[in-house]
């Protein structure tokens, strides 16, 4: 086991499922000659670290070993391991997207969680629990923020896979609130953008991530590459201008965006951002153009709602409905002919694709909750017999 841990007294720590004794033995697995044990204990890390993005004590004090075996050229799965340190700092990307994360808030939550750990584990109210998680959250950005000088030599590394993975860490580590490491990162990610070797995936990544960190000298690596021929690469320099110059942004980015956003395209893995949902991170960044472009960006979400499965069809729903119903849910009984044109456009596009209600072949409960947050069916059969009408099942939803 790396000497990091060896301070550490992890029967004093929490993580997702209690004391976290078991974590240094996880840890040590990662290492493991054998490919099984060392996945069996990545999923374990994962899920006991970050579980559903929760952070926990014991995140924090795992991130020294973790990135004591990423910068270990003689250690296996190294992008893989560097993902999960990403995990640790963000929680997960789906809830920092597309404006990029805002630790001052995190900062402000985490007020008072100290104090609430210290005291011991039990008889914690709602406040100082979501106080303690804010804590968590807070300490394990921090520790990878005081690994950042070990990744960013990673991104010379001859594996694509490891320099994406870094690439994509250190857009969470932003100006506004890693003033120390924003430059050198971008200065970084720049000599990456520009360098022969580098694929296609790689240079997205590493321009999305310049436009997170929103330093000096981040617009002008993004405005550059909007002109290269590499279609992905002008996908990463659409979100990162979008983010940096919002409304006042190139017209390009609006129109690369509203591509991408409207296609068929299926997730990239190349590309950590939304496990690879391209057209949804174009999704989310025409929301930072302004109204000015919302029926645009409404228009491409219809278009794109009927050819993908319901895990990608969450992001794209999730943004029509903010178009579609800007007030919030339906009042029980409304019905379908009622509701104004954007709300019958939506809600038609959603009953006649069957397809964006399933994963896997299965009616996926995510896409069905967010459907019922809004007052309507949840459920694609239901849904369809509201807008089409069948006396006998009713025409109007009965959810408030």
């Amino acid at each position: 086991m790396s000497r990091s841990t060896d301070p550490v007294d992890w029967s004093t720590l929490e993580h997702a499922y209690g004391t976290a004794e078991d974590t240094p033995e996880q840890l040590r697995a990662l290492a493991d000659a054998d490919q099984d044990v060392r996945h069996e204990a990545f999923g374990e890390l994962l899920h006991s670290l970050v579980h559903q993005g929760t952070r926990y004590q014991a995140s924090a004090h795992a991130v020294p070993a973790l990135l004591d075996l990423v910068t270990d050229p003689e250690a296996r799965d190294r992008d893989f391991i560097a993902l999960l340190v990403a995990w640790i700092a963000i929680g997960s990307d789906e809830g920092q997207l597309p404006d990029g994360i805002r630790i001052d808030r995190i900062r402000s939550q985490a007020e008072g969680g100290a104090e609430v750990l210290a005291r011991g584990r039990y008889n914690r109210t709602h406040a100082e629990l979501h106080a303690v998680d804010a804590y968590a959250a807070l300490t394990a950005w921090e520790a990878v923020r005081d690994g950042l000088r070990s990744l960013r030599p990673l991104l010379r590394d001859e594996d694509p896979g490891l320099r994406t993975v870094v690439a994509y860490t250190l857009g969470w580590f932003p100006a506004d609130a890693a003033p120390d490491e924003a430059a050198a990162s971008l200065a970084a990610l720049a000599e990456l953008v520009t360098g022969a070797e580098s694929d296609e995936g790689t240079v997205a990544v590493a321009v999305v991530a310049a436009g997170l960190i929103g330093a000096d000298g981040s617009a002008r690596l993004a405005t550059a590459a909007l002109d290269d021929e590499r279609a992905l690469v002008r996908w990463g320099a659409a979100i990162a201008l979008a983010r940096l110059h919002g409304p006042a942004a190139d017209p390009r980015v609006a129109a690369e965006l509203t591509h991408w956003a409207g296609g068929g395209t299926r997730a990239n893995h190349e590309i950590p951002y939304l496990e690879g949902d391209v057209a949804g991170y174009a999704t989310l960044a025409l929301r930072q153009l302004g109204p000015e472009w919302a029926q645009a960006a409404f228009a491409a979400n219809l278009s794109r709602l009927p050819q993908v499965d319901a895990m990608e069809a969450l992001t794209v729903a999730g943004e029509a409905f903010r178009y579609a119903f800007p007030h919030g849910p339906l009042p029980a009984g409304v019905p379908f002919d009622h509701l104004d044109e954007p709300a019958r456009r939506l809600v038609r596009v959603l009953a006649d694709a069957p397809a964006s209600w399933q994963y896997e072949g299965v009616e996926f409960g995510n896409f069905s909750s967010l459907v019922g947050e809004y007052g309507l069916p949840d459920t694609q059969s239901l849904l369809h017999r509201y807008v089409y009408g069948d006396r006998t099942h009713g025409d109007a939803p009965t959810r408030a």
